[in-house]
């Protein structure tokens, strides 16, 4: 089978269950404000009057000039995108003056350009400058970490711990969100050892080491230290709580459930440890019980608009459009998780075949992360409808500053063109991306299913492998050569190379489950087809596959179960050329 990229709108299980497992996790907080980065944007300049008039900023007025030209000078260097300059006129200027605002503006615009061992410096200034600041402290455990002074880091933690309000517990809490962020993970739990090897006998830093360690995918590791906060402190619920779910990531659901059901069986009134057992029911598509538990939560809670997200997300799951787009509705009523509703109410009304109200409910997703999602869908719409020109338009005023969006957005203009069967004037479109981004995989893909319905498989053949040069173990690219050339050559042995390839690197992807079966019938193996193309119809209902499943079934003998299979797709999808070719050729 050759999926491509974006031509139907199916509901992914794993996402939704995943989209409710995630509101399930502790919020984190930000970085500090000092070390944030990630959105490079330069820090705002000091304003002038922030600068404080009772410094002690120098001992002469030659010094006083010369802190008030360095700091003209770190401005107009940073404006002007020379970051070097303006670090290092910032660090000197932090040492004129014992203002704790130059030393943080040092340490912003360090951070900003990330040279870690000038922010380091800055902020260790600025710790000076203000020893009972938190925040310097928080920056501080960071850029100890990014300049891998671990030690450093474990003193400054203790710091952290002592001048938190709370204490010990809300500190670790802090440590979490400040290290959840760092791309370093084997840093992080390095640090984090030092930490629950300080700190043994403290049951907030063996589970402060488990949550980073499950958040790193460090299974074994994580169950280790919650073990040991539980161990220490037995009615720790929110320790108990991450046990669950570490138990279930590492696929021990009965485990995990049990966890969680004693725990909302001695809290019977916790709202949020009930929510908690929900999500773990609908990861383990139990989804009946899980509905059960979130419409309990509810009850008591009926304004808590993520409760009510998670009931409309499990309900679209299980395909009750009709209750789901209640609580969609609710959700835009309350002004709660507005834009992610209109998306939804789309995708409901995309499967329902109310293309226009599609279209409608996605033109209103302007903020979010389904933004361009949606913007995709509506081009997708537009082009069935045979509003070809409309729907590239719209693609085209997509904001497209990202190269990668960009790309995107080109493969699906090629992706609609395809459907429209406007193939030479989709293959204009997929030649000059490639003179913009030469030899890009996704392009080259794209590209390669459009050649093979052109019948220029000579083209399929050289884009696939043009891929496979760069990335051998690209899955799409192993499953499309492989069963290109096994559906449409006699290379089979060739064909069966790439698609076993392609499985073990995937064995529950539906489009290479349906490529073993098909080459493995043509090889003359069609027992052994049958079970993979089973498998690869159970985990995504498709025309294409049922089409295959139907004529090994036929040839094999079992024409009833053939019958059923073929007629249970066309219920699906009446227009299905996968369907009514098959059928012609076996005269049904």
């Amino acid at each position: 089978m050759l999926p491509i990229f974006s031509s139907s709108m199916k509901l992914l299980k794993l996402s939704t269950c995943a989209l409710i497992l995630v509101l399930a996790l502790p919020a984190c907080n930000v970085l500090p404000d000092a070390i944030k980065n990630d959105s490079r944007k330069m820090p705002p300049p000091i304003n002038n009057a922030a600068i404080r008039s009772d410094a002690k900023v120098t001992k002469t007025v030659e010094e006083q000039a010369e802190l008030m030209y360095l700091l003209m000078l770190a401005e107009i260097a940073a404006q002007q995108g020379e970051l070097d300059i303006s670090v290092q006129s910032y660090l000197e200027a932090a040492q004129l003056t014992d203002d704790p605002a130059i030393a943080e503006r040092a340490t912003r615009v360090a951070s900003f350009a990330r040279d870690y061992k000038a922010a380091m410096q800055a902020a260790e200034r600025w710790a000076e400058l203000q020893p009972g600041n938190l925040d310097v402290h928080h920056s501080l455990v960071i850029l100890y970490l990014r300049n891998n002074e671990l030690d450093k880091a474990v003193n400054t933690i203790d710091k952290v711990l002592e001048l938190t309000s709370n204490g010990k517990v809300q500190g670790f809490g802090h440590l979490v969100a400040l290290l959840s962020n760092e791309s370093d993970k084997d840093a992080v739990l390095s640090l984090m050892n030092r930490i629950s090897n300080k700190y043994p006998e403290i049951p907030e830093a063996h589970y402060a080491f488990a949550r980073l360690a499950f958040q790193s995918d460090q299974q074994e590791l994580a169950k280790a230290e919650v073990e040991k906060a539980i161990q220490l402190k037995p009615d720790y619920q929110d320790a108990r709580s991450l046990l669950a779910r570490i138990l279930m990531a590492q696929g021990e659901t009965d485990a995990a459930l049990q966890v969680m059901k004693k725990l909302v069986d001695e809290n019977p009134k916790s709202s949020s440890q009930r929510a908690a057992y929900a999500r773990l029911l609908a990861v383990a598509k139990r989804y009946d019980d899980a509905l059960k538990e979130f419409q309990e939560v509810l009850k008591d809670n009926p304004e808590n608009g993520d409760i009510i997200y998670a009931i409309a997300l499990l309900t679209l799951e299980q395909r009750k459009f009709k209750t789901s787009e209640k609580y969609f509705r609710q959700l835009i009523a309350k002004r709660k998780r507005v834009y992610e509703s209109y998306y939804y109410l789309g995708n409901i009304a995309e499967n329902r075949k109310k293309n226009d109200e599609a279209v409608g409910w996605y033109k209103q997703v302007t903020h979010g992360q389904n933004k361009i999602d949606a913007g995709i869908r509506v081009a997708h719409l537009l082009s069935k409808k045979g509003q070809l020109d409309q729907a590239r338009a719209y693609l085209k005023a997509i904001d497209t500053e990202d190269p990668d969006l960009s790309i995107r957005l080109t493969v699906v203009e090629i992706d609609i063109m395809s459907e429209a069967n406007k193939l030479q004037e989709a293959m204009t479109v997929a030649n000059q991306a490639l003179v913009a981004y030469p030899n890009n995989s996704d392009i080259l893909y794209a590209r390669s299913l459009l050649a093979e319905k052109m019948d220029n498989l000579l083209m399929t053949e050289a884009d696939l492998r043009t891929i496979l040069i760069a990335e051998p173990e690209n899955v799409h690219a192993l499953n499309a050569l492989g069963y290109t050339l096994a559906d449409r050559t006699d290379r089979l042995m060739e064909a069966y190379g790439y698609i076993q390839k392609a499985y073990k690197l995937a064995p529950d992807e539906p489009a290479v489950l349906d490529s073993m079966g098909w080459v493995l019938y043509r090889m003359g193996r069609p027992e052994e087809a049958i079970r993979y193309l089973r498998g690869a119809l159970a985990i995504m209902p498709d025309d294409e596959i049922a089409a295959h499943l139907g004529e090994v079934l036929w040839v094999t003998g079992m024409k009833a179960e053939a019958k059923k299979v073929w007629n249970k797709a066309l219920e699906a999808k009446p227009d299905s050329t996968h369907i009514r070719d098959v059928l012609k050729r076996f005269k049904q």
